[in-house]
């Protein structure tokens, strides 16, 4: 877009002085003989499932806060509880398949009956008031207590385990257990916990049937793995011979970069994707024609002829429509076909008003994928940055950029990783660009950010000119607030619009992000801490999936661009978070959805 977005003053984007302060003291308890939580699945059958949830081992760290100090009860594996203002209290999600047609019912089995009296424990204060999650762009909000709440002398009530239908994503039913094992008596200031709970979710009224041709009929291997990370995802029973029929590739473009695609379109069927494209002066150039385009094509798929399993749309908003459903600019609502959450098609897009700024986009991918690049050996090097923010940049910041080093970038995986962690980053700005500047495989940043860049350090559309990394693009992840709002000209449009340099693919929020949610999409459900658990007590953010080298089939691979988004709103909803609409409509990709990224 040619309007330009004026960068955010520094007066509404100082460092954060944060909401509060998590001190050094903490205490522990131990429910049980193992010591260790989990979540097993003890039965399963296509018409029901029966799980034993274990806490095990719960651990209070202690809050400085305006209103005083407070305790967080923290539970490896869970998030919290949404209800800002009441005790916050740990809850456990986990994704499955729900058959179609069905609907969950929960039977509660058997549990043990544990009580604990926090200051017999070493815990003094109160639970502390949930307070939802803090936003990237802004000022800390209020401090929420309800203070009526915490005034009664009774356990928190809520139902021990429900289940949440969260949608349709292509051929599978996705739902959500949430379990919340652990309830609180304020005035007492005492502890319930259901340890050993068992318990049973029966999908009455399943249509196996249906459940089964769905999945025939909308079968793609890139989905596969994305599936099987729901806790009871069965393949379709023609799996084998689903796989020997093409994906299929949607492009839609306006039509002045119709003789500029061919190569790119070439080279994608060569790779083996039946490639089809919809110029807008044919199918209509309003979201609505857009869409009723790439539905019509995913609702005549058949198992010969494959529904599309990526989308590609070529132009900025002007050329190729665009949806904002209150969020920020999106393309998801032209891939989701269920009137629901999830998109049925991988998607990515091509941002150019010209044909000059469209042809870096075709060249670099031709590039990489097909490997000319002149030298590869920039693809052992990262950066990774957990950005300013005197609240956050710790636990939030510093514990994703933590886990990915710890984890995956790193000389046991022959990665080299420029590394920057909060409060030494803020001044290191220089050092950052000329990393990009030399060329990296891939580079996170975690912190504020406005469609004019990353804020602090400082890396902005003013930097790009002056990159010197011809032939050494990578894939650049932006964990803050609007540096891919592409209904103006953004960060993400410019670093994909230069030419030989800037960035293969960029990833990114239309509108502001999270701090606990983006700390789950990179790192998965889990601990928020700045010495972050280890892979065995989180879920699966974005980084994991992304490595897949714990020992997965390759079914269970991540490899694309966009996969990268999937995976991290995979976890933003396994955290039952209340953004996790938003995060949907917000993550985008610029870029090739289909393109996988070379690490090393």
């Amino acid at each position: 877009m040619k309007t330009f977005y004026t960068f955010l003053a520094k007066s509404l984007l100082v460092v954060l002085f944060g909401l509060f302060t998590i001190t050094a003291t903490s205490r522990t308890i131990k429910t049980n003989n193992t010591g260790k939580p989990s979540l097993v699945l003890t039965e399963k059958s296509d018409l029901k499932l029966e799980l034993t949830n274990t806490v095990g081992f719960i651990k209070f760290a202690f809050v400085e806060t305006e209103k005083g100090t407070f305790a967080r009860v923290q539970v490896d594996h869970y998030a919290k509880s949404q209800q800002v203002g009441n005790p916050e209290l740990p809850v456990r999600g986990r994704l499955i398949e729900i058959p179609q047609d069905a609907t969950p019912v929960v039977t509660i089995k058997s549990y043990t009956l544990k009580e604990y009296k926090l200051s017999d424990n070493g815990v003094p204060y109160k639970l502390i008031p949930c307070q939802g999650s803090q936003s990237k762009c802004g000022n800390s909000a209020e401090f929420f207590w309800n203070k009526e709440n915490y005034k009664t002398d009774a356990f928190t009530q809520s139902e021990l385990v429900t289940v949440d239908v969260l949608g349709q994503m292509r051929a599978v039913r996705i739902g959500r257990i949430n379990i919340h094992p652990i309830q609180y008596n304020p005035v007492k200031n005492t502890i319930r916990v259901y340890e050993d709970l068992r318990f049973e979710v029966a999908f009455k009224g399943a249509n196996l049937a249906k459940t089964n041709r769905l999945k025939e009929r909308y079968y793609s291997p890139y989905f596969e793995a994305t599936y099987r990370q729901l806790l009871n995802y069965s393949r379709p029973v023609s799996r084998d011979t689903l796989t020997h029929y093409p994906v299929k590739y949607a492009i839609v473009s306006d039509r002045m970069f119709e003789e500029q695609l061919q190569p790119f379109i070439e080279w994608k069927t060569k790779k083996g994707f039946n490639v089809v494209v919809g110029y807008t002066d044919v199918i209509g150039n309003t979201k609505e024609n857009i869409k009723a385009w790439l539905e019509n094509l995913y609702n005549f798929g058949t198992t010969e002829d494959p529904a599309p399993s990526f989308a590609l749309f070529v132009g900025d908003i002007a050329q190729v429509d665009v949806w904002n459903n209150g969020d920020g600019v999106t393309d998801r609502n032209s891939c989701e076909y269920t009137n629901d959450l999830f998109p049925e098609l991988y998607y990515g897009r091509f941002s150019a008003e010209t044909t000059t700024q469209l042809q870096p986009y075709i060249d670099k991918t031709l590039e990489y994928e097909q490997y000319t690049m002149p030298n590869p050996a920039y693809l052992d090097t990262v950066v990774m940055i957990a950005g300013m923010d005197s609240g956050h940049g710790n636990d939030w910041g510093n514990g994703q950029i933590n886990y990915g080093t710890i984890n995956y970038f790193n000389e046991a995986h022959d990665i080299f990783s420029n590394t920057y962690l909060y409060p030494n980053s803020g001044s290191q700005s220089a050092a950052i660009i000329q990393n990009i500047s030399d060329g990296v495989s891939f580079a996170n940043y975690t912190a504020h950010g406005s469609p004019n860049g990353w804020y602090d350090p400082s890396f902005t559309i003013s930097d790009i000119p002056t990159l010197q990394n011809q032939g050494k693009y990578g894939l650049l992840i932006g964990n803050c607030c609007s540096t891919s709002e592409f209904q103006t000209d953004c960060f993400a449009e410019e670093l994909l619009r230069a030419q030989n340099k800037g960035a293969l693919g960029y990833i990114g929020g239309s509108n502001s992000t999270y701090w606990d949610e983006d700390y789950y999409f990179g790192v998965g459900v889990g601990t928020i801490s700045e010495n972050p658990p280890p892979y065995e007590q989180t879920g699966l953010g974005n980084y994991d999936r992304a490595w897949h080298d714990h020992g997965e089939p390759y079914a269970d691979w991540f490899t694309t661009m966009d996969q990268h988004v999937f995976a991290g709103n995979f976890a933003v909803s396994e955290s039952g978070s209340s953004a996790e609409q938003y995060y949907w409509d917000i993550y985008n990709l610029m870029g090739d959805p289909s393109l996988m990224i070379y690490y090393s």
